[in-house]
């Protein structure tokens, strides 16, 4: 325990923006690791475990010296969501990609049910951790319902147009193919979700207008920003795969 509260208050004495591309980087090599030694397993793990981890963070804004107002955290694991999804994709096919975003949702969807059998317990003495899930869980179902439509939506775009695109260009222009259907995706992901989550499906709905500045426009900008990176990982997992052999995708 002592390590992570150590981490914690590393992490705290560094800049907002150094950590935000420390999350990166660690995303992106615990997607190559995953995929590294348990294969599509791993893969399907990290996206369900990364559902679930985004959709908490959601919940924190931090403040950056590159955009005006608090921003919503989770964006970079969101991104990685879709990075994992393309590798998926790439190396496995749509209909591997597809069972993988059913599992994030199934991984998401189970966690909460587990935490409001817990919470639905007699605590014997401390309020502590009562009250410490309740926070974390009571935007569940909300955020739930907003994060099945958006991702769903935006998974749905992003599996489909890369095989689109895979299926014209072969092996060849794999940055084009993850760069097009990624930038859309994550479009559609984080408006939809912006929109539902913070008012549509909200108890207390917010503003438009604070919802554009803090979760879309920042949020999209800077997601759209770091996926140009996810190529490049999508580059050393081609590199690590090379003697495998590659999927061949098919018009169905």
């Amino acid at each position: 325990m002592d390590i992570f509260l150590f981490l914690v208050s590393l992490f705290l004495n560094l800049p907002s923006e150094s950590l935000l591309l420390v999350e990166f980087f660690l995303c992106g090599i615990l997607i190559l690791l995953a995929e590294r030694f348990f294969g599509l397993a791993g893969l399907y793990v990290y996206t369900a475990m990364g559902v679930v981890a985004a959709n908490i963070s959601v919940l924190k804004t931090v403040q950056f010296a590159f955009y005006p107002v608090p921003m919503a955290l989770g964006t970079i694991v969101f991104g990685s969501l879709f990075l994992c999804s393309d590798m998926i994709n790439e190396r496995y096919g749509k209909a591997a990609a597809l069972k993988a975003m059913g599992l994030g949702f199934f991984g998401y969807f189970t966690t909460l049910l587990m935490m409001v059998m817990t919470l639905g317990y007699a605590q014997s003495s401390s309020f502590y951790f009562q009250s410490a899930v309740s926070f974390l869980m009571i935007p569940g179902p909300s955020l739930f319902l907003a994060s099945l439509i958006a991702y769903f939506l935006g998974q749905y775009v992003d599996i489909f147009l890369y095989h689109f695109i895979h299926v014209k260009t072969g092996q060849r222009y794999l940055w084009v193919r993850s760069l097009v259907s990624t930038l859309l995706a994550i479009f559609i992901d984080n408006t939809l979700f912006s929109l539902l989550a913070w008012h549509f499906f909200a108890v207390k709905s917010l503003a438009f207008e604070d919802i554009f500045w803090t979760y879309i426009l920042g949020g999209t900008i800077l997601r759209m920003a770091l996926s140009l990176g996810n190529v490049a990982f999508m580059y050393i997992s081609s590199f690590l795969n090379r003697n495998k052999n590659p999927h061949v995708p098919s018009v169905s």
